[in-house]
């Protein structure tokens, strides 16, 4: 069995920035309050916050941490190196 390759979506890839916690997503809806919106290569390679402790859109409770900059995201296809976060609980 072989191992799924990640692929990240290009620099100029439209998405949400969630006001509330920073994550970004592909669809507004799957973020708490999507005030923002703007390209991948506008949050790529900065340094992301610290995630939420839980979502205030409880219907989407995945999220994905960059391994190299910790920006959190609701696709993990918006990342370098995204890690599952598990913020459920």
């Amino acid at each position: 069995m072989t191992e799924k390759k990640h692929v990240t979506v290009p620099k100029d890839t439209r998405a949400y920035i969630c006001s509330t916690c920073g994550a970004v997503s592909l669809d507004a809806n799957n973020i708490c309050k999507p005030e923002i919106k703007g390209t991948k290569s506008d949050w790529c390679g900065i340094k992301g916050s610290k995630p939420p402790a839980y979502c205030h859109n409880k219907v989407n409770n995945d999220r994905w941490q960059c391994r190299k900059c910790g920006l959190t995201a609701v696709n993990p296809e918006l990342l370098c190196e995204p890690d599952r976060l598990d913020i459920s609980q």
